[in-house]
């Protein structure tokens, strides 16, 4: 009687264990993977987009704010050429 009661203890811890090492594994494994994912948006695009803003309006402003003559401070000494 005293041999089944710790089979069955033992079986528990182990079902247990394992459950516990899934879920783990579950909450730690995509981590890595959203350092490593490129930024497709600008932060601002994406908010105007999720706000439902016009995207030809949206693509006309950020074409014009492209288009403006940088000063000469925002000029890097490799983008001269």
């Amino acid at each position: 009687m005293m041999l089944a009661t710790i089979s069955v203890v033992a079986w528990i811890a182990v079902v247990c264990g394992l459950s516990f090492v899934v879920l783990l594994a579950i909450i730690v494994s995509p981590w890595p993977r959203l350092d490593h994912e490129p930024r497709r948006l600008d932060d601002d695009v994406e908010t105007r987009l999720l706000l439902h803003e016009d995207p030809e309006e949206l693509a006309d402003e950020l074409d014009a704010e492209e288009d403006a003559p940088s000063s000469v401070a925002d000029i890097r000494r490799d983008e001269r050429a």
